[in-house]
């Protein structure tokens, strides 16, 4: 059956007003699945989609209805200017998070440096830091073993042999030391917050701490200590509303020279200190 294009752009436009972003969700698909050019896309240009690409096409839109992240839909995500594979075993990066590589740029790094990502994931951060920091040696820890899948993926999608990846919780089964940097980006939400109704396809484990969302990074700081080495720097993302508790917790864990920084939303989003 021979089916136009322009039956499913009409049928998604009178799906927006349920599903707001779906007609632009709808214009990215079909660039990233179909290699559909913005122009035929957005002139309303009478193209025939086949049959293959109608299935997929039906399978947006029902997934979609589920508000299943356009990420999961395609397996792609973009972090700090590339793609990464990723599904609902792993969380969908966030722009934010790239601000750790920016902020750990900056810093003083000297060649064959040790880093650890905590909680890696995709390992879209970890990945990210090896990439522009080709001398450094990476380990990115998890501990599911399905994102340690995913992070392995991407691992051999980037061909990238200074990122290593290990199962831990935390450091409890990391037994490396001397670490240059610590990076994290935690789990932190409360588990009561209002936006994870809006999350209900991400893993729930990689969003959600105790303690109003602090626990995890209480872990982190306390047994990151002991793993830098003397000047080393532990940079943690966490809430906007938590920067205060975190300066307090990295504190009393004996950090010095605490700093804040702010995201691209001005919202005070990730926080370093030195051992």
């Amino acid at each position: 059956m021979i089916t136009s294009l322009n039956l499913y752009k009409d049928k998604i436009t009178k799906l927006e007003s349920g599903f707001p972003g779906i007609s632009n969700n709808f214009r990215f698909y079909l660039k990233k699945a179909f290699n559909y050019p913005d122009s035929s896309i957005i002139l309303n240009d009478d193209i025939y989609v086949s049959d293959q690409e109608a299935i997929l096409i039906e399978e947006f839109i029902n997934l979609s209805k589920k508000q299943v992240p356009i990420e999961y839909i395609l397996n792609d995500s973009e972090f700090y200017g590339r793609n990464f594979y990723v599904d609902n075993r792993v969380l969908v990066p966030r722009d934010e998070t790239e601000l750790i590589i920016d902020i750990l740029l900056d810093q003083d790094i000297k060649n064959n440096s040790k880093i650890i990502d905590l909680g890696t994931g995709s390992g879209c951060l970890g990945i990210s830091i090896a990439l522009e920091i080709p001398e450094s040696c990476v380990l990115g820890v998890d501990k599911y073993p399905d994102a340690i899948d995913v992070a392995i993926k991407n691992k051999d999608i980037h061909k990238v042999s200074n990122f290593n990846v290990k199962q831990s919780d935390w450091f409890s089964n990391v037994n490396e030391e001397n670490f240059e940097f610590v990076v994290s980006n935690p789990p932190y939400i409360e588990s009561t917050d209002m936006h994870l109704k809006n999350l209900i396809h991400e893993p729930r484990s990689a969003l959600v701490s105790l303690e109003k969302g602090l626990l995890d990074l209480k872990k982190i700081c306390s047994q990151a200590y002991n793993k830098l080495k003397k000047d080393g720097i532990l940079i943690l993302e966490h809430g906007y509303n938590q920067a205060d508790d975190v300066k307090k917790i990295m504190e009393l864990n004996n950090y010095s020279e605490i700093k804040n920084f702010k995201d691209y939303h001005l919202h005070p989003r990730i926080t370093l200190g030195k051992k």
